[in-house]
C-alpha cells in the first residue's frame, strides 16, 4: 500500500475514534436517541474532516512521487508546487532546487560530451583529409562520398540522426588507408595481386582505428564493410545482401559513384551518362538495388533542378 493511502486511513481512524467512542457510550445509556443523533453527526463531520486533511497531505506526496519518477526517466528540471508555509512546502523547495541542479548538471555534462565528440571527430576528419591530400587524384574524395551518402539518405527518408551517421561514415570510410604504405597507396599504375591484398586490409585497419571511440560505434560498419558486395564476393568478410549493414551499402553506392566520376592514376573520369551505365551494370552484383534506385532519383532531381547532369533513362 502506498504511503499516501496509509495517511488517508490513519487520519480517518484518528478522527473517527473519539466520535465512535461517544457513540459506544451512548448505546450503553438509557436515553440513547439524542446522543446517537449527535454521534452520527459527529461521525459524518469527522469523516469529512479526516478525508479533507488526509488529501491535503496525500496530494503533495503524489506530486512528489510523480516528479521523482519523471526525474528517474530522464526528465530533469521537473518542479513540484506545494502552496502554503508548511513542512511539505519547504520540502518542495528543496526538491525543486535539487531537480534544477540535476538539470543544470545534465546540460553541462552533455555540452562536455559534445565537445569531446567534436574533438574526436575533428581529429578523424583531419586524418581522412591527410589521406586524400597525399594524392591530388583523390583530394576531396571522402567529403564527396559523405555528401552523396547524405543525399541518398534524404531520398530514403532517413532521420537526422541517421543522416549524421552517414555523413560521418562517408568522411571516415577510408580512414584505414592511413595504415597502407605510400608506395602502394600512391602507385600510379595498377596494383599487383600482392599489393591488392595489402590494399584490401584498409577496411579492417580503419575499423580498428575507430573501435575505441564509443560515439563512432554506429559508423564502424561503414568503415569496415563499404567494400562488401551485394553478391557476397566483396571484402573483408564476404557478407552478402542485407547481411551487409545498411550504412555500408549506402556509402558503397556513393563511393562507387565518386570512383566512376573522378580521374585516378589508372583510370580517367567517366562522362556522367557512361558512369550511370556502369552503376546500372553493378545492380545486384556489387550494389544494393534499392539503394541504387534512391541514388538514381538523386541524380535525376539534380538534372531537373538544372545541375550539370544528363537526363536519366531508367
Amino acid at each position: 500500500m502506498k504511503i499516501h493511502s496509509l495517511i488517508v486511513a490513519g487520519v480517518a481512524v484518528a478522527a473517527l475514534f473519539p466520535t465512535l467512542l461517544v457513540v459506544a457510550m451512548a448505546l450503553s445509556s438509557r436515553d440513547a436517541g439524542p446522543v446517537m443523533i449527535a454521534g452520527l453527526v459527529g461521525v459524518m463531520f469527522s469523516a469529512g474532516l479526516s478525508v479533507y486533511i488526509a488529501r491535503r497531505v496525500a496530494r503533495p506526496l503524489r506530486n512528489f512521487d510523480t516528479a521523482a519518477m519523471s526525474i528517474a526517466r530522464g526528465k530533469f528540471g521537473v518542479q513540484v508546487e506545494v502552496a502554503g508555509d508548511t513542512e511539505l512546502a519547504d520540502l518542495a523547495k528543496t526538491f525543486n532546487y535539487m531537480s534544477a541542479q540535476i538539470e543544470a548538471y545534465d546540460h553541462e555534462t552533455q555540452r562536455l560530451y559534445e565537445d569531446i565528440e567534436a574533438g574526436y571527430l575533428e581529429t578523424m576528419v583531419a586524418l581522412a583529409n591527410s589521406i586524400d591530400s597525399k594524392d591530388s587524384y583523390t583530394r576531396g574524395h571522402s567529403q564527396r562520398v559523405a555528401e552523396m551518402a547524405v543525399e541518398i539518405g534524404r531520398e530514403l527518408k532517413l532521420t537526422e540522426r541517421e543522416l549524421k551517421q552517414l555523413r560521418y561514415g562517408g568522411i571516415l570510410h577510408d580512414i584505414g588507408k592511413i595504415g597502407i604504405v605510400e608506395a602502394i597507396l600512391l602507385k600510379k599504375s595498377s596494383l599487383t595481386d600482392e599489393e591488392m591484398q595489402v590494399m584490401r586490409q584498409h577496411p579492417s585497419i580503419g575499423d580498428g582505428i575507430i573501435q575505441p571511440v564509443s560515439f563512432l560505434k554506429e559508423i564502424r560498419a561503414a568503415v569496415r564493410c563499404h567494400h562488401e558486395w551485394w553478391n557476397g564476393t566483396g571484402y573483408p568478410d564476404g557478407l552478402k545482401g542485407e547481411k551487409i549493414p545498411f550504412i555500408a551499402r549506402v556509402v558503397s553506392v556513393a563511393d562507387t559513384w565518386d570512383a566512376c566520376t573522378t580521374t585516378r592514376p589508372y583510370s580517367r573520369a567517366l562522362p556522367e551518362a557512361q558512369a550511370l551505365e556502369v552503376m546500372q551494370k553493378l545492380r545486384g552484383t556489387h550494389l544494393d538495388p534499392g539503394i541504387l534506385d534512391a541514388f538514381l532519383k538523386v541524380i535525376e532531381k539534380k538534372s531537373q533542378s538544372g545541375a550539370e547532369s544528363v537526363k536519366l533513362a531508367v
